[in-house]
């Protein structure tokens, strides 16, 4: 099964450059706040909530939304390649610390058990 961090570096393979350009802005600028992150689900808040996305895995597909003007014309936007890029930073932070798919708090319980 291919992970969100997979489907997210595909569509920013695919973004134009001027997208991928901004989206970084806004990434490295902090502006995205990854309000819920999961396997299957993605929740971002980008650039002091002027734009909230929603990345949503189903089937093997990367199903992207946004609440700016692009995003509403179905475009990977600006704010969906800044997501996409906080996506596969979190998640290639997770796996060069060593910590598997479970969440901190349940690492917690099976440390202290």
């Amino acid at each position: 099964m291919t992970g969100m961090a997979e489907l997210a570096g595909a569509e920013l393979a695919r973004a134009a450059q001027a997208v991928l350009t901004r989206g970084d802005e806004l990434e490295q600028s902090g502006a995205v706040q990854l309000v819920r992150f999961g396997p299957l689900r993605v929740i971002a808040e980008v650039d002091d909530s002027a734009a909230c996305v929603d990345f949503q895995v189903a089937d093997g597909v990367l199903r992207w939304s946004c609440t700016c003007r692009e995003g509403r014309e179905g475009a990977f936007c600006a704010h969906c390649a800044a997501t996409a890029q906080s996506v596969r930073r979190k998640t290639e932070r997770k796996a060069f610390s060593g910590v598997s798919s479970v969440t901190a708090s349940e690492s917690a319980v099976r440390i202290a058990s």
